[in-house]
């Protein structure tokens, strides 16, 4: 599993969010790949995925943690950020070069 260069802060809007990468026990505890704590402001990664699976959960807690932050009311945030989330892995997965080009505009 690549351990290198994991985040362990991330910026979210104005809001700085602490990230744990956590083992098996806390998985079995909250049955999910990844959460999102807005109380918090921590978002939590099951450390024990295949790379494409951790990518997928890492934006997909992103983006609750984004809807968090702009007080957004999203009916069926779960099944909404699930989609997007396998949307984007998939568009970037794929586009690697336009998605480098993107990076430089930022």
């Amino acid at each position: 599993m690549k351990t290198k260069n994991r985040p362990k802060r991330i910026r979210i809007l104005n809001l700085n969010w602490t990230v744990k990468f956590v083992n098996k026990s806390c998985k079995e505890t909250s049955q999910a790949w990844g959460w999102c704590d807005p109380s918090e402001q921590t978002i939590f990664i099951y450390e024990d995925q295949k790379p494409d699976a951790m990518a997928d959960t890492f934006l997909h807690e992103c983006l609750h943690a984004i809807v968090f932050s702009l007080g957004a009311d999203v009916k069926e945030e779960e099944n909404i950020v699930h989609r997007i989330a396998t949307g984007l892995c998939t568009v970037w997965k794929q586009n690697p070069s336009a998605f480098k080009w993107w990076e430089s505009l930022l």
